[in-house]
């Protein structure tokens, strides 16, 4: 690992850690040692460690991440006056342009199991894992409008996300303005427009970092709950399974027995959840894996492919009129060009989460929605805004993302491109 240099993010805090803390510096990052068997002593610092100093509001970075939520429903709300626009337009000339709104798409599934359960809902509605579709029904008993208050619940989380995340940042060592940076991207990257429709990433995304944060302090009993929320999130919840197992790794020697039964309750915790949800559907339906089975199919995921075999037929899709499909290459090779640089300079867990999505990713037949589970694998925009804070590079990068926000948010609402 490189030695921490003055002036890099995190120099200025490496002062105040604990002596006690056994730290070592990844890239521009001053963060708790991470050895390669997965051992060492957990962090000691609580959820109220480092932080800018001021307040609970600076400590927690609230008015950033509330400037950038509000950005990112403003970036949404002119993508949707655009489409109106397109529409009425089309019509005026005696045509059709098809399109849908803040419940469109996925979102429409995660509405009708939460107004009429899986039974009303159809056979397909079970590919979608429960935990945000059950929390709008119990919402719905009491107050009605299932829909509504699924686009007010993911809309709040995703505010709760920003924070969890500049926490976690700014925990990690980072420095004021990286974590700025991160707070930005969290809400302004391209595919950031699906925390605001009623999507389950806002809620997966608050869960896995919530379960890092915690994990990461040694909480290994919050990790668990996360983790087993996390699996009744989404398929992708399941896993968190490696990096939790990788967190409870470090330190566990040290740990008593009540110390070893949370740290193994953390590194399960993920893979019970999905279980949950699976022996329910075994019950139910008599066909446990079907939540699984059935993003198989050549129109979601698709069946298992070779990566290399996958990527160079997206990349060669545009020579065949597949343009659609050859958008994805250039995201698939950041993210394997991120995964490398995060390798060299965050904790090793963060590599296995996101290197497990991303190769869920690869092997798929069907690359759409690609950018929405890349914006799952949160510590990608560690990595972003590691690499973007020249002064000159910053404002140009938030201005394309910012941009590429609107066009993505306006083709999905045309129906051009599956978010």
């Amino acid at each position: 690992m490189p030695a921490l240099r003055t002036g890099q993010p995190g120099a200025h805090r490496a002062a105040r850690r604990p002596a006690d803390d056994a730290d070592t510096t990844v890239g521009a990052v001053s963060a708790p040692a991470d050895p390669p068997d997965g051992s060492g002593p957990p962090r000691r610092q609580g959820l109220t460690g480092p932080g800018p100093e001021g307040s609970l509001a600076d400590r927690w970075y609230l008015r950033e991440a509330a400037a950038a939520w509000v950005g990112g429903r403003i970036v949404v709300a002119a993508a949707l006056g655009l489409v109106h626009f397109l529409v009425g337009s089309v019509a005026d000339n005696h045509g059709v342009l098809k399109h849908t709104g803040l419940l469109g798409w996925d979102a429409g599934w995660y509405q009708e199991i939460a107004t009429h359960g899986y039974g009303g809902a159809g056979e397909e509605s079970r590919r979608f894992f429960p935990l945000l579709p059950m929390i709008g029904r119990v919402l719905g008993a009491v107050v009605g409008h299932q829909g509504a208050i699924l686009l007010v619940v993911v809309n709040a989380l995703a505010f709760a996300f920003t924070v969890l995340l500049a926490r976690l940042a700014s925990q990690e060592g980072f420095d004021d303005a990286t974590v700025r940076r991160v707070i930005w991207l969290s809400a302004l990257a391209p595919p950031a427009f699906v925390l605001a429709m009623g999507y389950a990433e806002a809620l997966a995304l608050t869960l896995s970092v919530g379960a890092f944060l915690a994990a990461r302090n040694g909480r290994f009993g919050l990790a668990a709950v996360a983790g087993l929320l996390s699996g009744l999130c989404r398929p992708l919840g399941l896993l968190l399974v490696a990096p939790m197992a990788i967190e409870a790794a470090r330190g566990a020697r040290g740990a008593g027995p009540r110390g070893w039964l949370t740290r193994l309750a953390a590194a399960v915790g993920p893979a019970a959840g999905a279980g949950i949800y699976l022996a329910w559907s075994a019950a139910t339906y008599h066909d446990g894996l079907a939540p699984l089975t059935m993003q198989r199919d050549a129109a979601r995921h698709g069946a298992t492919g070779n990566p290399v075999s996958v990527v160079w037929h997206a990349a060669t899709g545009a020579l065949h009129g597949n343009v659609g499909t050859s958008l994805h290459v250039p995201w698939l090779l950041l993210a394997i060009a991120g995964l490398v640089v995060m390798a060299q300079r965050l904790p090793v867990s963060y590599t296995a989460w996101c290197g497990l999505i991303l190769l869920t990713v690869l092997t798929g037949s069907n690359l759409d929605s690609t950018e929405r589970y890349l914006l799952g694998a949160f510590p990608f925009l560690f990595v972003a805004a590691l690499m973007t804070g020249h002064r000159t590079v910053w404002p140009l990068v938030l201005t394309a993302s910012t941009a590429m926000m609107t066009v993505y948010a306006t083709l999905a609402f045309t129906l051009a491109y599956v978010p």
